[in-house]
């Protein structure tokens, strides 16, 4: 089959016209889909098809709209991305901090590089094989050429960790016994398998917002991890849902005033686009505001 035809921004909007989306203002239009890829857009617009599988879109569906549900996307992408660097610096610490005070115990002090300390032995050499690669970003880093230089190119754990991927290091705590998990949990007062999922979220969570991938109306994989109480408490919760994320961050926050940060600056997004946003796509229930209060 043959690849679809590139088309002008004027025949973009023409297609989008034809399926039936009002372009109030054409000149407006073409300069947002210049800097928008007409893909990218027309996946805010999924919403409004008549019909999953087809086309055309539902009678009075605007540009204008779906360009809202764009913006919405883009400030709050860029809004998690300040929080999970505060949550990323914090367990990129104490990850560092609890696996080498229980192991890094005997000289030469570099048991994080014996595969015999971690349960998931796979998974761990994964974790190194990704990191001598991304330790290779950094070759002329003035840290990698000390340690290069000085210790045949073997680092502390808490040196590694702040070169390491978030996404690695979360694989990294994965691997390690039940033992070292524990005991990083409970610095941070969570369950190991809690702390796990995520952990694992947050670095999906990251990705996406450092990808400008699209978090409206998509579900999240894996699916965030709760206690069966406060899930009983809240079964509108979807635990695959852009709010169940949200939550993951919030609870993952190390101190208060960032947590109420948090929901201050999400409550302000959502109030100013509360006229086209569809609370339930991004799976936020009509009190998703009480929720994220009470669990700061």
């Amino acid at each position: 089959m043959d690849l679809k035809k590139p088309l002008t921004f004027d025949e973009q909007l023409d297609k989008l016209v034809a399926r039936g989306m009002v372009i109030s203002d054409r000149e407006e239009a073409k300069d947002i889909l210049k800097k928008v890829n007409y893909y990218r857009f027309t996946g805010y617009a999924l919403q409004f098809r008549k019909d999953p599988s087809g086309s055309d879109y539902i009678e009075g569906t605007t540009f204008e709209t779906v360009y809202h549900l764009y913006k919405v996307d883009e400030i709050l992408r860029d809004i998690f991305r300040r929080y999970i660097e505060k949550a990323e610096i914090y367990y990129r610490t104490q990850i560092a901090y609890g696996f080498s005070i229980a192991k890094c115990t005997d000289v030469p002090y570099d048991q994080h590089y014996d595969e015999n300390n971690f349960y998931n032995k796979k998974g761990y050499k994964e974790v190194m094989e990704n990191f001598d690669r991304e330790q290779n970003y950094y070759k002329d880093s003035l840290i990698v050429k000390h340690h290069k230089t000085k210790y045949s190119s073997k680092m502390p754990l808490w040196v590694i960790v702040e070169l390491m991927s978030f996404s690695n290091m979360s694989k990294l705590y994965s691997s390690m016994y039940y033992s070292e998990k524990d005991a990083i949990a409970g610095m941070v007062g969570v369950g190991k398998d809690t702390l796990e999922n995520h952990l694992h979220c947050l670095s999906v969570l990251r990705n996406k917002c450092a990808h400008a991938a699209r978090m409206y109306n998509t579900d999240f994989n894996p699916p965030a991890k709760f206690t069966t109480s406060f899930l009983r408490k809240h079964p509108e919760i979807k635990n695959n849902s852009l709010f169940a994320y949200t939550l993951v961050l919030l609870k993952r926050l190390p101190d208060e005033e960032s947590k109420k940060s948090l929901v201050q600056t999400v409550e302000m997004v959502i109030d100013e686009y509360r006229s086209d946003i569809d609370l339930e796509l991004i799976g936020f229930p009509g009190n998703y505001l009480e929720i994220m209060k009470n669990n700061l």
